[in-house]
């Protein structure tokens, strides 16, 4: 590399196109209303939360069914596939078309509108309409999702923004819904819950994550969460339930696993009845060791107090004036009025002295058992294409994100409730719900779905090695003519592989590091024992609320702002033909 001959940073736009699965047909076409949309809608609802402990019952299940010898015999009992309306319909092959690519920067604010304005053209049914005045118009008929990550998606909707003077639906690119996909969200949330109970310096902590990585001598373990998603994932998950499987012994008063027993009335029962007491057992080691309901409520409570608009009454007994808003004002009349009154700087209480009783290692196993079974949860929905799985893991994540300091994807989360409670149609945001995996096997199983931005990330990489072998032939015309071809390249390879029979790296069951872990977590450290006044000194006072720290009241201010937002943008929108 030269002054004069320097690498080229490419950026195009590279896109598939996905036939939907689940049409609505026949549910409302009218857009729904924002502004009915109560703030507290925006939160994770009672149902919603019933529905997330009903599917953690299930994966503990299938934990401790897994790696305790005396649950084994219930494992035919165990839910594989957690059941959804549309199951049937996410078993059989997705429809996917080669969309090519775009040589346009999505980066560039011009570009990425002639972007969006292409694929408008190219994908959005439209019909043309005469006025009174003789003036023809293209008419958006059927809006058509445009699907990305957190960047991508941000970008799509700001360059809609920057077109809304258009005098029409279609000259404001209304014809596109931007939407955030799931893979890239998790992977980030999968980050922030690795930096929050990963600490290197904590490697002499026995229990901790950090620790139980260097005894295993698992240096995946350790890698960039972000980058190495697939390597650390793998020893996570691990970990995840050697804490789940202690919790379970601990609770059964045992000292080892193979001490566990369950009565022997239920190993000869039927599968039913097994399965009846397997997930009433779980159902209560998730309540006492999860509690993730009552951390939303505590959430809902504090955002209603929020809503309350606060009254400050004069403290003289005599005195008729009306409620004052604001504590300051009514400090000021006091002054003035009643100056013989003592007047107090501040209503708040005083801070009580924290409870030395708080056991906080037992907090930190609960922290990485609630996280841990989230994150799974979330995986679980997209293999399943259970989308109002995924929507209700999006809704429990958006305040996780706001309490990271993530606000970006907090922002999405938010943007992507209000697109399915109060900007779309209630056909479109059914769409929008169930829509949101493609399954590329013929085989018509079930759970074998995958993310649409993890599909595209693995056809941008087989793009990128097509690319890399052009080496100085690499130009538009020979990059359009590799991408047009790349799906029919991805089936044929497909097909090689199936005649060498190479498999594909699946993740290895190593009982070693298991049982390793495991004695660190229930005999060496005894996490899951209460015991108050324990703490670890590289995770002090950790809480074992996973939204500890949020700002009720920030978090209402910053909902209502961005939802005033969205009304007006909506409104403006409607208004146009």
């Amino acid at each position: 590399m030269t002054a004069q001959k320097r690498n080229v940073d490419i950026h195009w736009f590279h896109t598939f196109i996905l036939e939907d699965e689940v049409t609505g047909e026949g549910m409302s076409t009218e857009p729904q209303d924002l502004k009915s949309v109560n703030l507290s809608d925006f939160l994770p609802s009672v149902s919603t939360m019933k529905s997330i402990r009903a599917n953690l019952t299930v994966l503990w299940s299938r934990i401790i069914t897994e790696w305790i010898p005396a649950f084994r015999p219930l494992k035919k009992a165990v839910v594989k596939h957690i059941p959804h309306p549309y199951t049937d319909e996410m078993t059989k092959q997705s429809n996917v078309i080669n969309g090519g690519l775009l040589f346009k920067n999505e980066n560039d604010s011009e570009e990425i509108v002639d972007i969006l304005k292409m694929l408008q053209s190219t994908y959005v049914p439209t019909i043309e309409e005469t006025n009174e005045e003789g003036t023809s118009n293209t008419v958006v008929t059927q809006q058509v999702f445009l699907g990305g990550d957190q960047l991508t998606e941000e970008r799509a909707r700001n360059a809609q923004r920057s077109m809304i003077d258009g005098d029409t639906r279609y000259e404001c690119l209304d014809g596109l819904v931007p939407k955030n996909e799931d893979w890239h969200a998790f992977r980030i949330a999968f980050e922030k819950i690795v930096k929050m109970i990963r600490k290197p310096e904590s490697a002499g902590e026995a229990g901790t994550f950090f620790s139980n990585a260097t005894i295993t001598n698992n240096s995946n373990a350790k890698k960039d969460a972000l980058n190495d998603y697939r390597f650390v994932k793998e020893p996570f998950h691990l970990q995840v339930d050697s804490y789940v499987v202690s919790a379970t012994v601990n609770e059964l008063g045992a000292e080892n696993i193979d001490d566990v027993s369950i009565p022997s009335h239920i190993a000869k029962s039927s599968m039913s009845l097994q399965r009846i007491w397997l997930h009433s057992f779980c159902r209560k080691l998730v309540d006492k060791f999860i509690s993730l309901d009552k951390q939303v409520v505590d959430v809902h409570v504090d955002m209603a107090e929020a809503l309350q608009r606060p009254q400050y009454l004069c403290r003289d007994e005599t005195c008729n004036h009306k409620p004052f808003v604001y504590e300051k004002a009514r400090n000021n009349h006091e002054r003035k009025c009643h100056p013989s009154l003592v007047v107090q700087s501040s209503t708040e209480p005083p801070k009580l002295k924290e409870s030395d009783s708080e056991d906080y290692i037992f907090n930190y196993g609960c922290v990485i058992i609630t996280l841990g079974l989230l994150i799974r949860n979330a995986d679980d929905a997209v293999k399943e294409g259970d989308g109002e799985r995924v929507i209700n893991m999006w809704s429990t994540l958006l305040m996780f994100f706001k309490c990271q300091g993530n606000t970006k994807y907090a922002l999405a989360a938010l943007h992507l409730i209000a697109q399915m409670k109060g900007i779309l149609s209630p056909r479109d945001a059914h769409k929008l719900m169930w829509n949101r995996s493609v399954n590329t096997k013929e085989s018509k199983r079930k759970g074998k779905r995958v993310a649409c931005d993890f599909h595209l990330e693995n056809l941008n990489l087989i793009l990128k090695m097509s690319f890399k072998h052009l080496g100085s032939n690499l130009n538009e015309s020979t990059a359009r003519r590799e991408a047009d071809s790349l799906h029919f390249v991805k089936d044929v390879v497909r097909s090689f592989n199936d005649d060498l029979h190479l498999k594909k790296h699946r993740a290895q069951k190593c009982e070693s590091d298991f049982k390793t872990i495991f004695k660190e977590i229930h005999n060496k450290c005894d996490m899951f024992t209460y015991t108050g006044g324990r703490e670890f000194a590289h995770f002090p006072k950790l809480s074992r609320n996973i939204y500890h720290g949020l700002d009720v009241k920030k978090l209402k201010d910053w909902v209502l702002d961005w939802k005033i937002k969205w009304e007006n943008e909506a409104n403006r929108i409607k208004a146009k033909k």
